[in-house]
């Protein structure tokens, strides 16, 4: 019988002067593991998605607020491009929001302007010059500083086709409410491990993992290399999100340096050969460790309307990198939605080739630890 899957973990930190971690953290005979991609592209590190080239702090929330009061069906596209009836070309657009209504197909068109003073007239006019042959059903035209009063007056003659939003901060006496969440961005990467296998004889035994080690199947066809097992398991998102809680609750979590993390897989048939006998033992666990930070950044989400919509939203950095905060929430559910995303030239670029992707070499580690349905990132507020 397939012993039931074994997940330990122990975050540990260095105290000024040491340099060893605790004993289960150890190794007598430590190797390094070869991780051959950095952390930033290592796959299933979370990052969000880019942020249109054409696009601004302000539109990134006015696009993740309407995301977050999306129904289901409904897609939500920041800086799409649509098709001019008259002139036969491209327009880009700055928010589409596409769904059905009574079965029929449903435009809707955001343009956003984010100056230090109102929209007036004239961009107000070149946005329904704009719209007026594509495939727009309806206009909202969402301005951060609002509007001058002859703009809205244009927007009262277009029907109710066209409508002007302006974000309104909710205050109490006077005072912006503002809601402080803390969020913990994790960085990890293994500098060693070792293999837990047994033999035909069903004998145990511990030995240094190698980098270039063969990992087999049952049948003796090669599976990939130890190094990449050891990559494939750290990047579960399962083992992401458990370092990422036990080093929030940590009561000295600026001090952590090290973790150190074990994961039994006999189940899922992964063997390394023998190189004098040729003979395959079957590993029963992976016991790895390594380097671990963890930096906690500060969002203030200042709560706010746009159109009868409550949000709370910040621009904080996350791992040193700018990006915008968007948090709703629903009573009935008793839940709150919080998602970013980053917006610095990084975010922006579009890479003209894309990067290559290796694949998957042990794909039987997902179903061993499914991702679970907890955030990325742990949160806490005030």
């Amino acid at each position: 019988m397939c012993s039931p899957t074994r997940f330990w973990v122990l975050v540990d930190h260095i105290a000024s002067g040491s340099q060893q971690p605790r004993e289960r953290a150890r190794c007598l005979d430590r190797v390094s593991i070869g991780v051959t991609q950095p952390l930033s592209a290592r796959r299933g590190c979370n990052y969000a998605p880019p942020m249109p080239r054409r696009s601004t702090p302000f539109q990134a929330i006015v696009r993740l607020v309407r995301e977050h009061y999306a129904q289901p069906g409904v897609i939500v596209t920041e800086s799409k491009s649509l098709r001019s009836a008259s002139l036969g070309v491209e327009r880009e657009v700055d928010i589409v929001i596409e769904g059905e209504f009574d079965g029929e197909p449903l435009c809707i068109s955001v343009e956003v302007i984010e100056h230090s003073r109102p929209a007036g007239l004239l961009w107000v006019e070149q946005q329904l010059e704009k719209h007026r042959d594509l495939p727009t059903n309806r206009l909202l035209l969402v301005s951060k500083s609002g509007f001058v009063a002859n703009a809205l007056a244009k927007i009262e003659q277009q029907a109710g086709r066209v409508q002007a939003l302006t974000p309104e901060v909710i205050e109490i006496e006077g005072e912006a409410i503002v809601k402080r969440l803390f969020v913990d961005a994790i960085s990890y990467k293994a500098s060693g491990c070792k293999v837990h296998v047994r033999s035909r004889t069903q004998d145990l035994q511990v030995v240094a993992g190698e980098p270039l080690h063969d990992v087999c199947a049952a049948d003796g066809s090669l599976l990939g290399s130890l190094a990449y097992l050891v990559q494939e398991a750290l990047d579960l998102k399962a083992i992401r999100v458990r370092l990422g809680v036990i080093a929030h609750n940590h009561p000295e979590k600026d001090q952590l340096k090290a973790f150190s993390l074990g994961l039994a897989i006999p189940r899922l048939g992964y063997h390394l050969r023998q190189s004098e006998t040729g003979e395959l033992h079957l590993i029963e666990e992976l016991e790895m460790w390594g380097d671990f930070a963890i930096l906690q950044s500060e969002v203030p989400l200042t709560l706010t309307k746009l159109g009868g919509r409550a949000y709370g939203a910040a621009e904080a950095s996350i791992a040193g990198r700018p990006a915008v905060w968007v948090g709703t929430s629903d009573r009935e559910k008793q839940t709150t939605r919080i998602s970013w995303q980053a917006t610095d030239k990084l975010a922006r670029s579009v890479p003209s080739v894309a990067s290559p992707v290796r694949s998957v070499q042990f794909p039987g580690l997902l179903k061993l630890l499914p991702p679970p349905s907890t955030p990325d990132l742990p949160l806490s507020s005030d």
